[in-house]
C-alpha cells in the first residue's frame, strides 16, 4: 500500500514544485525555493528507498548510500523555510551556511564507501537487497551506522524545537489584526509542515528503539512496515497540502521587522510583525491599471507589475488574491473584458471584426477571451451583443 502512496506523493510533489517555481506568475520567493529543495530531496529519498525495496538497486549500485548525506539537509532546510516565511527573509546570510556543516561531515564520513571498487559495492548492495536490515549493520563510513542514526535524531530534535518556537512566538506577536485569516492559513500550514517532520522523527525513534534497544530480528519486517507507512503518509500529506490549499503560496503579507528586547545578553532582536495598512498599494495598483492600461499587453506578468510598482511580488499577489478576491490572470482579464465591452459600446464593430477587438483588448487567444467574458457577463459574447442591440 505504501508504495502506491509514495508514487502518488512523487507526482504531487513534482506538481507542487511546478506551482512554486515554473508556473506562469509563480512567486519565486526564497522560501519557495527552499520548499522546492525539500520536496526534491524527499523525492530522491523515496526513489532510492523504492529501488532498495524492489531490489532494482542491484542494477544501479552507484546510487546506494548517495541519499544518506542529504538526510542532514532536511532538518536545517525545514527550519530555514519556516524562518524565511515568518521573517520574510530574502536569502541566506553568512551564518546560515553553518547549518550545512553536518551535511559536509556526512559526505566526508561516507567517502570510504563511495570510493570502494564497484565489484565490492555490488556485493554490499546485493546483501542489502536480500536483507534490508543489513543496511543498519554494515558500517559504510568512518563512523558506525548507529552513531550516524543517533546524530540524525539529535539534529532533528534540536531543529524541531527551534522551529516550533518560531511558530509559537509569531502567533503571540500577531493577534487580533484585520488580515488575520491569511496569517491563520499560513501558520496552520507551517504547523502541519513542522508536524510532518515531527511524525517522521517519531518514526525514526520507533525504529531505533526496536532495532537498537530491543534487537529482535524476527520483528524487523513489521518494524520496517510501520515506519514505511509513517513516512509514506507524511510525505503524501506534505506533497498534497499546497495543491489543496494554494492560497498559502502567497505567504504572509507585509511582514516587516521591529526591534524588541531580547533575553540573550540584554540585546535587541528583530521580530516579525504584520503591517495592517495597505491602502496605498491598492491605490497604486488600480491607478497603474487604469492609467497605463498594461492589461492590453497579452504577455503582462505578475513579475512585471511588481517591478513597475516596486511592490514585492508576494505582497502584490496577496493584495490581488485577498482584496480584489481574484487570481492575477482573472484580475487582468477583468480589465480586458471591460475594455472589450467599452469598444462594443463605442460601436467599434462598425469598423473592426470581433477577432480584432479581442486582440486589441489584450487577449492572446479566443478561448481565453470566451472563458473570461462568460465568467464576468454570464453569457457568450454573441448573446451579449444581441442583448445590447435589443436594448437600443
Amino acid at each position: 500500500m505504501f508504495e502506491v502512496l509514495y508514487i502518488g506523493s512523487i507526482f504531487c510533489a513534482l506538481l507542487t514544485i511546478y506551482l512554486l517555481l515554473f508556473k506562469e506568475n509563480a512567486i519565486k520567493s526564497y522560501s519557495n525555493y527552499i520548499l522546492s529543495a525539500i520536496l526534491f530531496l524527499e523525492i530522491y529519498f523515496v526513489i532510492i528507498y523504492l529501488l532498495i525495496y524492489t531490489s532494482l538497486i542491484n542494477e544501479l549500485p552507484l546510487l546506494y548510500k548517495t541519499a544518506a548525506p542529504f538526510n542532514f539537509l532536511i532538518a536545517p532546510l525545514a527550519y530555514l523555510y519556516v524562518k524565511s516565511v515568518l521573517f520574510n527573509k530574502k536569502g541566506l546570510s553568512a551564518i546560515d551556511f553553518l547549518h550545512f556543516l553536518p551535511f559536509v561531515f556526512a559526505i566526508i564520513n561516507y567517502l570510504p564507501f563511495f570510493l570502494i571498487p564497484i565489484a565490492e559495492k555490488k556485493l554490499i548492495v546485493q546483501l542489502t537487497s536480500d536483507d534490508i536490515s543489513y543496511a543498519f549493520r554494515y558500517q559504510a563510513g568512518y563512523l558506525p551506522e548507529y552513531v550516524i542514526f543517533v546524530f540524525k535524531i539529535i539534529q532533528s530534535i534540536l531543529y524541531l524545537i527551534v522551529q516550533w518556537k518560531l511558530i509559537v512566538d509569531f502567533k503571540k506577536e500577531n493577534k487580533n489584526i484585520p488580515i488575520e485569516s491569511q496569517i491563520k492559513k499560513v501558520v496552520k500550514w507551517l504547523k502541519i509542515f513542522s508536524g510532518i517532520f515531527t511524525t517522521i522523527l517519531f518514526g525514526f525513534f520507533f525504529m531505533a528503539f526496536f532495532f537498537y534497544v530491543l534487537p529482535l530480528d524476527s520483528y524487523f519486517e513489521f518494524i520496517n512496515l510501520v515506519q514505511s507507512l509513517l513516512l509514506s503518509v507524511s510525505f503524501f500529506t506534505l506533497s498534497t497540502y499546497i495543491l489543496l490549499n494554494p492560497a498559502i503560496l502567497d505567504g504572509l503579507p507585509f511582514v516587516k521587522y521591529r526591534l524588541q528586547a531580547s533575553s540573550i545578553l540584554n540585546q535587541q532582536e528583530c521580530r516579525p510583525f504584520i503591517v495592517e495598512n495597505f491602502e496605498n498599494e491598492i491605490a497604486l495598483i488600480e491607478a497603474y491599471m487604469k492609467e497605463q492600461e498594461v492589461f492590453l499587453n497579452p504577455k503582462i506578468t505578475l513579475t512585471q507589475v511588481s517591478a513597475a510598482l516596486e511592490i514585492p511580488i508576494k505582497d502584490l499577489s496577496y493584495i490581488i488574491n485577498n482584496h480584489f478576491e481574484l487570481r492575477f490572470n482573472d484580475y487582468i482579464n477583468q480589465y480586458r473584458v471591460n475594455y472589450f465591452s467599452k469598444m462594443l459600446a463605442d460601436d467599434y464593430l462598425s469598423n473592426y471584426t470581433i477577432d480584432s477587438l479581442i486582440q486589441k483588448a489584450g487577449f492572446s487567444s479566443k478561448s481565453t477571451f470566451h472563458a473570461a467574458f462568460k465568467k464576468i457577463h454570464h453569457c457568450t459574447p454573441s448573446q451579449y451583443i444581441s442583448n445590447q442591440k435589443a436594448n437600443c
